[in-house]
């Protein structure tokens, strides 16, 4: 004999599945189907509770090379995208200066080397800066230092090296 009952326990707490139960036996379901699916419920539960402890032990210990997985591949899209998109929005800008003294064509054909340009005058700039033996400490370039001597404070002597 096949019921045509169906068993449904709702989210599994223990209010609904009795609920789930009382309604499958009222609807005249298997007694024994509710025994054995109890049964093998009692054996599989320890069971999945020891796969579920074993993943979140797993997850701790791998969480931190995901995560660092995570801030490495946002620091090479950083390093790679960013200055991508700088070009990009200077030749934009570029092109739309450029429209208004040109006409549209002369326009976008010189956008993009205008802004690489700009790009290589401002690190060919950077690039003086560093390579700068003496600076000083009033602007950036400049061998003037500020006395500081005047204000009580003693600078210490140090070696070029």
């Amino acid at each position: 004999m096949s019921s045509s009952a169906d068993l449904d326990l709702g989210d599994g707490s223990g209010k609904e599945s009795l609920s789930g139960i009382t309604n499958f036996l009222q609807a005249d379901g298997d007694a024994g189907r509710v025994l054995s699916a109890s049964i093998i419920g009692l054996i599989v539960s320890p069971v999945v509770a020891v796969i579920d402890v074993i993943n979140a032990v797993a997850n701790f210990f791998s969480q931190p090379f995901n995560s660092a997985g995570d801030a490495i591949g946002s620091l090479l899209r950083g390093l790679f995208e960013a200055p991508g998109n700088l070009l990009i929005a200077g030749a934009d800008v570029s092109e739309t200066v450029l429209r208004s003294i040109f006409s549209d064509t002369l326009a976008g054909l010189l956008a993009f080397p205008v802004t690489a340009g700009l790009v290589m005058i401002v690190l060919y700039m950077v690039v003086l800066y560093l390579r700068e033996d003496e600076t000083g400490d009033v602007l950036p370039g400049l061998p003037i230092d500020v006395p500081t001597d005047i204000f009580g404070v003693e600078e210490e002597d140090t070696i070029d090296e």
